[in-house]
């Protein structure tokens, strides 16, 4: 059984907070305080093109878990075809449903977090705010989202972000599905990736149109897809899909370019720390993190290489960085 209110047993929200927190966080400030001093911006250039980074402070961070546990995690989405973000599932859970497919179609959303406007994250809200544990969602949703939505728009690395994104979406994954599944194809997403297959290629060609007008209808101009990234390609020996190989057996094993870069990262980590961070292009706790997310899914997907990699370089750095908690 839960330990949080069920939607019949809703609460204030100051009552949940106050339940959750006691005295060691203050509501007020949650409710009312100044959020200038939670985070700090700074600028990340990556080849050509320059990223702004959010750094929360510890207490925004727990503001973020704090509304994911109580409300954006209730939020509706379709748990059949999105598999990102959600406990227990992982990069191959999106992949796997593609095993027996011959044609594929693989696009991604361009600057998906980045066009999560204020007003798109209040529709979510209003949508799903009733199958959450808090009473009076309406009282404080302005400042639920001054938390969630810096300079008018989610960000990359805040915690409450991704689960959000999860539920904007819910419209087109139910209507991409139905349309898959009308054309015998089989749709899954993760994050901003959308993964289309089928055992033929020419329901497939259209795809992209039907996508970009989906997205169009229900989104407005908010929503592109990739050009760069989208192809239509069909199986030739192996296929590759978010860093996860299908085999012409149906087996799902590691890419061989993930794989080379968990080995780099891995042996930095344990030789040259410098270049462990040089590597991976962010600093020691982004880099950590990235090599925990690499590991879960070849937990997920490919028990033999993970024993592979526990032998090369230890099992206790593996299983460290495996079972790692990142905030």
């Amino acid at each position: 059984m839960s330990q949080f209110p069920t939607p019949r047993a809703r609460k204030p929200l100051e009552a949940l907070f106050r339940s959750m927190y006691h005295d060691k966080l203050d509501f007020n400030d949650f409710a009312h305080g100044d959020l200038k001093d939670c985070y700090s911006t700074f600028e990340h250039r990556e080849h050509d093109r320059v990223r702004k980074i959010i750094k929360p402070s510890k207490k925004f961070k727990t503001f973020h878990t704090f509304l994911n546990l109580f409300l954006f995690e209730h939020l509706p989405i379709n748990e059949r075809v999105v598999f990102s973000y959600r406990k227990g599932r992982s990069v191959y859970d999106a992949v796997a449903p593609h095993g027996t497919g011959k044609h594929f179609f693989q696009s991604d959303i361009r600057d998906f977090f980045t066009n999560i406007d204020r007003s798109l994250v209040k529709e979510t809200i209003e949508r799903g705010k009733d199958q959450a544990p808090i009473a009076d969602v309406d009282a404080y949703v302005e400042r639920i989202l001054d938390i969630v939505c810096i300079d008018g728009a989610l960000q990359p690395g805040l915690p409450a972000s991704p689960v959000i994104s999860n539920a904007v979406l819910f419209s087109f994954d139910d209507e991409t599905e139905a349309y898959c599944r009308s054309i015998g194809c089989t749709y899954t997403r993760y994050s901003d990736d959308l993964i289309v297959s089928g055992p033929e290629r020419e329901p497939l060609e259209a795809l992209r149109e039907r996508l970009s007008s989906s997205l169009m209808s229900i989104y407005g101009p908010r929503f592109e897809l990739n050009s760069r990234k989208s192809r239509l390609f069909k199986t030739g020996g192996k296929v590759s899909i978010l860093g996860l190989t299908i085999l012409p057996n149906g087996r799902i094993s590691v890419d061989s370019r993930v794989r080379t870069e968990i080995e780099v990262l891995l042996h930095f980590y344990l030789t040259d720390r410098e270049k462990f961070s040089l590597r991976a292009g962010v600093d020691a706790e982004k880099a950590s993190a990235r090599i925990s997310g690499y590991l879960n899914y070849v937990n997920a997907s490919d028990g033999a290489y993970l024993d592979k990699l526990r032998r090369k370089y230890g099992a206790t750095t593996v299983d460290m960085f495996l079972h790692r908690a990142f905030d």
